[in-house]
């Protein structure tokens, strides 16, 4: 009996019958199981995207004991670094800070840098528009690779840098097309405060024939070196950016500038004529040099403003056959008429009329045809076939007059050659007067 009391008193201590957990274990993540191997093979190569080795030096130069403190040390560290145009950019990339705006301003004022030549001047020259790379071989001398190193000068250099490379910059400015990264590059190192160096280098560019590249800097100049360009230097792109409304000098001034490019002063005549609302005769600043623009050299500038006094009813500078009996005087007529009639509104008759003697205009037009293996006319070439007609004055006008504008620039005597067409005038007396007989058009086969 003793020992049952002690059984249930040892369960009443233990409190009651034992219970399973209310939540059930989560057994954790079961390890990976062993890769297998095999006995004989090889570990496995690292990722050659993940282990890089290190890039191979090209240059060794102890940079510390390089002396870079004047322009003949600079070129003589060009020499140690010798770039090639396969390896410069992975050189230049070597180079330590503190050796790049020495190295960047001895090569800038060393120069040689015309990498191409300007094209000859010749009818089928080929076009160059772009610059070449160097060569992989090309070194130090090569200017195509040279260029390209000023180009990364320009690009290392500090305000502090600049009177040491302004002849630099200027001899850049000078580079005539088909360069222009260049060109543009070193005027876009002149910082903004050196107004007068960026108007020496704008000027020497539009000499250089680097209109396009001028035409985008110029307008950072302010007014008074804007009115300079344009009326002293005859920087072109410089007018544009003045109004004829706000800068009347300036205009009346290119309107008789012999030195500025033609097409910017018929600009100029037609900007100061639209500002000129009035229907009555121009103020007489404009009149004065409208009529001496009439006698200009560029025969565009003539005809623009022969035609401007003409509708404000000033008709003596009208382009019709001269007095003087002679061929030049009839040629330069002929040169300004060819401007001239493109200006006429629809229905207004041509002047080509008080040329032609009272019989009329002989034409003669040979038309080039490269796929033609027929002698039609019978001149021994199946690639040309010519026909002559006789024009009446009654709507006489001259022919492809645009093209014959552009012809009139280049001149032999009484032949003009276009790109496309050669043109041929014939004079003969008739009346006491000197009249444009013939006229002949021919043709021109394209370059090959």
């Amino acid at each position: 009996m003793a020992a049952a009391s002690l059984a249930i008193a040892c369960l009443a201590a233990c409190g009651g019958t034992p219970r399973t957990a209310d939540h059930p274990k989560i057994a954790g993540p079961a390890a990976p199981p062993a890769p297998h191997r095999d006995e004989g093979a090889r570990p496995a190569a690292p990722d050659p995207d993940l282990n890089r080795p290190p890039p191979r030096k090209l240059l060794s130069i102890d940079w510390s004991t390089t002396p870079l403190s004047s322009e003949a040390d600079a070129l003589a560290a060009w020499e140690k670094i010798a770039p090639t145009g396969l390896d410069w950019e992975e050189k230049l990339d070597e180079v330590p800070a503190q050796a790049v705006r020495p190295l960047a301003v001895a090569l800038l004022r060393a120069g040689r840098f015309t990498c191409v030549a300007p094209p000859p001047a010749t009818e089928c020259a080929p076009l160059q528009l772009d610059v070449p790379e160097p060569s992989p071989s090309a070194g130090l001398a090569d200017p195509c690779l040279r260029r390209l190193l000023a180009l990364w000068s320009l690009a290392q250099l500090d305000p502090n840098d600049l009177p040491a490379v302004k002849d630099a910059l200027r001899a850049i400015a000078a580079i005539p097309p088909p360069e222009s990264q260049l060109v543009a590059t070193a005027m876009r190192a002149v910082p903004a405060w050196e107004k007068d160096l960026l108007l020496s280098m704008i000027v020497i560019a539009a000499r250089a024939g680097q209109r396009d590249v001028v035409n985008e800097v110029v307008a950072q100049l302010d007014e008074a070196r804007l009115i300079e360009a344009a009326t002293r230097h005859h920087v072109e792109g410089a007018l544009v950016v003045l109004s004829a409304q706000g800068h009347r000098g300036a205009y009346l001034a290119a309107v008789v500038d012999e030195d500025l490019a033609g097409p910017a002063r018929v600009r100029a005549i037609a900007d100061l004529v639209a500002d000129a609302a009035d229907p009555g005769p121009f103020a007489p600043d404009l009149q004065a040099a409208l009529v001496k623009a009439a006698a200009a050299k560029d025969c565009a500038v003539a005809a623009a403003a022969a035609r401007a006094l003409e509708e404000r009813g000033d008709r003596r500078f009208v382009p019709t056959r001269p007095r003087a009996r002679t061929p030049e005087a009839m040629m330069r007529a002929l040169c300004v008429l060819a401007s001239y009639q493109p200006l006429q509104r629809d229905g207004e008759p041509s002047l080509l009329a008080t040329y032609a003697p009272p019989k009329g205009l002989e034409r003669v037009l040979v038309e080039y045809d490269s796929l033609s293996d027929t002698d039609l006319d019978g001149d021994g070439d199946p690639h040309t076939r010519r026909s002559i007609d006789l024009l009446p004055r009654s709507g006489l006008a001259l022919p492809e007059a645009e093209d014959l504008a552009r012809a009139m620039r280049r001149c032999t005597g009484t032949t003009c050659k276009s790109a496309d067409r050669e043109f041929r005038f014939s004079f003969k007396p008739a009346g006491g007067a000197l009249h444009l007989a013939r006229l002949e058009i021919i043709e021109r086969p394209p370059c090959p």
